[in-house]
């Protein structure tokens, strides 16, 4: 064997174990935020009514406003992105353990803002590390974010099957799979921060970026939509509807199954249509989705709304990181993704909370969806409004 198959083959390793730690943080770092986002409103509800769990689950989107553009600047500027990140997730991993220790409204409170200052961030860096190391060498996307979509879809449905005799299991469940989290960002390929290198990133500058920022409106109104749908259907099915949290569970999984085929086909997606008709295509679906989720009580076809628009909501997100990647400036990257779950993510999040419990308890759950509903189709207007005045100009 001469020294060059030995290099080929040493390089197609190399490559293969990059891609494989990728894959493994992707999936597990979603699947934390399946250990928060589809367990914590249960186990905050059963000590407290709705309009507290509301305004506890709007606490940790508060945090989210702030916490990640912090985080994607100190990613910016440090020498490697995977360690910002792995700090995170040691920290987030400390205080989502703490709040079974306790259940009132102030040390909940407490331990949610701490919770969120650390793990507000994984979304926006977990996912620049890995669409900048699919750029720079060429890989596809999808099949390396693939995993977190399955992890989070996997993991309620497993879980639930035990959370209803005991749902500490999501506090052990979480430790573990943060550890695991750590040794897989470290062992990925080093991601720099671009502003290390002595260019300063702006977030000034972003906000100058017109269609960068209606991006994240869109991202915005999903976003809103989709917390509301996290807080109160879960409610609405065991409550309402009387069934068992193992439908929520089964519902969750087959929801993130339809992310599947989208991030299958992530490049060729976005070779073939573009950003605009992906926009265009998600607002109808999700105007669609909530429509349906207002007004449909039979089981199966809640399961085949779920199936048919669960890549919706994901849609915006990442049109705003395949434009951050592709136009926004190297050393402003991380700063910019993160803002955009700062702004698009946080903010809404923290109105979906408190007045989602207002909305709930005040009108009623169908009345609050129908809400949602119109959203989704006013930002559907704004878009046939804002880009045909754009082909007029």
């Amino acid at each position: 064997m001469n020294l060059v198959t030995i290099g080929i083959e040493h390089t197609m390793k190399k490559s293969l174990s990059a891609r494989l730690s990728l894959m493994s943080a992707n999936g597990l770092i979603y699947g934390l935020n399946a250990l928060y986002y589809c367990f914590i409103q249960l186990y905050i509800g059963k000590y407290h009514p709705e309009s507290v769990t509301g305004v506890l689950l709007a606490i940790g989107p508060l945090v989210s406003i702030f916490a990640p553009i912090l985080w994607g600047i100190v990613a910016d500027k440090a020498k490697s992105k995977n360690i910002v990140l792995a700090a995170t997730l040691i920290g987030a991993a400390v205080f989502y353990f703490l709040l079974m220790f306790n259940q009132s409204f102030w040390y909940l409170a407490a331990m949610l803002t701490l919770l969120m200052f650390f793990m507000s961030s994984f979304p926006g860096l977990v996912d620049i590390i890995t669409l900048e190391y699919t750029a720079e060498n060429n890989v596809a996307y999808g099949p390396l974010r693939i995993t977190g979509t399955f992890m989070f879809g996997l993991l309620p449905m497993v879980l639930t099957g035990f959370t209803e005799t005991n749902i500490n299991i999501i506090f052990y469940a979480y430790i573990i799979m943060a550890a695991l989290s750590v040794a897989a960002i470290m062992t990925a390929p080093k991601v720099a921060g671009h502003g290390s290198t002595g260019r300063s990133p702006s977030i000034i500058t972003l906000f100058r970026d017109h269609k960068l920022m209606l991006i994240f409106l869109f991202v915005g109104v999903s976003q809103f939509t989709w917390a509301y749908y996290l807080n109160f259907f879960p409610g609405h099915l065991t409550g309402d509807l009387g069934l068992s949290q193992q439908v929520w569970g089964v519902n969750t999984f087959i929801t993130v199954l339809g992310e599947l085929p989208f991030f299958l086909a992530f490049n060729k997606l976005f070779d073939k249509f573009g950003m605009k008709k992906l926009l265009l295509l998600s607002l109808i679906l999700v105007t669609l989705r909530y429509a349906g989720l207002a007004f449909l009580t039979n089981v199966p076809l809640l399961l085949i709304v779920g199936l048919l628009t669960g890549f919706a909501t994901t849609v915006f997100t990442y049109c705003g990181s395949v434009y951050i990647n592709s136009d926004v400036a190297p050393e402003s990257k991380a700063s910019a993704n993160s803002l955009m779950y700062a702004l698009g993510n946080g903010i809404p999040k923290v109105m979906a909370g408190v007045l989602g419990g207002v909305m709930t308890e005040g009108i009623g759950y169908t009345a609050s969806m129908v809400i949602c509903t119109l959203l989704c189709a006013a930002a559907l207007v704004l878009f046939f409004a804002t880009f045909a005045r754009e082909k007029a100009k």
